[in-house]
């Protein structure tokens, strides 16, 4: 599904909701190297309300990070549904983190612990996931629909735009996220999963956005962010 029709079908859905519509930008990048590290950053906040049956939550973000895609082996997350951030501002990634969100997951993916993922012998694939984050478990994340495409893809692109919807009916949910060329619209790949159980037990609502050192990179790769929409509803 292209980007323009899921945010047509958002904003439709969402008219009522709560909407962070001013743009905010932030550059991350992780403060240790080499080492399990990361940078991250939370968004607007946002509370399901007592009473609620369902929610849902869209988040569209602009990301400058061809270098980070075409030379590491590191990764962009970007969350919803979250009850906090993964990593604290040391960069470490604490196993007692409050987290437990969906969404995706850009980048080079590790198909040892995620076989979701299509298999990138010659590492020259760029990787584009639906992920399931844990609550409280460094290795608890699971990636749910994985697609890849060519790194040479990316030549030229100065930023790519991404838009995840995630909704829920109880801790039950279902995740669609696109990638695309803000200057082109050319679509590098799209994702989605459903049947997804929320491993947030808190009424939090937070996005997040955070880039990885997970693979003992000599230096830290660094991405800037441009939050488009942050919006949340529920019912």
């Amino acid at each position: 599904m292209r980007l323009s029709l899921i945010r047509g079908l958002v904003v439709a859905v969402m008219s009522w909701g709560a909407s962070a519509s001013a743009q905010t930008s932030f550059s991350l990048t992780p403060p240790c190297a080499p080492g399990l590290c990361g940078a991250s950053r939370l968004g607007g906040a946002a509370a399901k309300p007592a009473g609620a049956v369902g929610d849902s939550q869209y988040i569209e973000v602009d990301v400058a990070a061809t270098q980070l895609l075409q030379s590491s082996s590191e990764h962009i997350a970007i969350s919803g549904f979250a009850s906090g951030q993964p990593f604290g501002t040391s960069g470490a990634f604490s196993t007692t983190a409050p987290n437990g969100g969906i969404g995706i997951a850009l980048g080079r993916i590790d198909t040892a612990s995620h076989p979701s993922c299509p298999a990138d012998p010659s590492d020259s694939k760029v990787e584009f996931a639906i992920e399931r984050f844990a609550w409280s478990d460094i290795y608890g994340s699971e990636i749910l629909h994985c697609v890849s495409f060519d790194k040479s893809a990316l030549n030229g692109v100065w930023k790519v735009r991404m838009g995840l919807y995630v909704s829920c009916v109880g801790t039950t949910c279902s995740a669609s996220a696109t990638l695309e060329d803000p200057v082109t619209f050319v679509q590098f790949g799209a994702v989605s999963s459903s049947g997804i159980t929320l491993a947030n037990p808190t009424t939090a609502r937070r996005p997040w956005y955070a880039v990885t050192n997970f693979a003992a990179e000599p230096f830290n790769y660094s991405a800037t962010f441009w939050v488009r929409s942050e919006s949340y509803n529920s019912y």
